[in-house]
């Protein structure tokens, strides 16, 4: 009920049949401008195009949303919490019954903390990353953009 199944001859050819929601959380490195943080992402996907875009690979697309506290630290030394957000397409390619590779492109921003401003930005975001799929529902993920790098893992139900 929980899993995923490729059906494939050849690589990045068949039809994988996934479940449409997917939870996660990523973790890793927070860029902004020229700041580094630490950050944490929670991620809810949803299927919606099974099939995806393209006919002779197996693909299909997701709209996703990531957000969650990225933790800055100060140059005196003090630390401040942003909100760092994003919500953007993400187009799958299968590559086998263990791999995925993604990409993934929308809008992302922070809700700064005051040393930096305290301002809301938003920009576009652009970025790749695989899963590997397991046995189980269980997946493990790791995604590079340009404010964000970090792996995690990710359930499909």
């Amino acid at each position: 009920m929980f899993s995923t199944s490729s059906y494939a001859a050849e690589n990045w050819k068949g039809h994988t049949e996934t479940s449409p929601v997917e939870v996660g959380i990523v973790t890793g490195l927070s860029l902004f401008g020229t700041q580094t943080a630490w950050g944490s992402l929670v991620t809810g996907a949803y299927l919606i195009q099974p099939k995806g875009w393209l006919d002779d690979i197996d693909n299909r697309v997701w709209v996703e949303m990531e957000a969650g506290p990225a933790f800055f630290t100060a140059p005196a030394g003090s630390t401040g919490t942003a909100f760092q957000y994003s919500t953007h397409l993400r187009w799958d390619f299968t590559y086998n019954e263990y791999w995925t590779a993604y990409a993934l492109g929308g809008l992302s921003g922070y809700s700064l903390p005051a040393y930096l401003g305290k301002t809301f930005s938003i920009h576009p975001r652009f970025g790749v990353g695989v899963e590997y799929q397991t046995k189980t529902p269980l997946m493990f993920r790791g995604e590079v953009s340009a404010e964000f790098m970090g792996v995690g893992i990710a359930l499909n139900f």
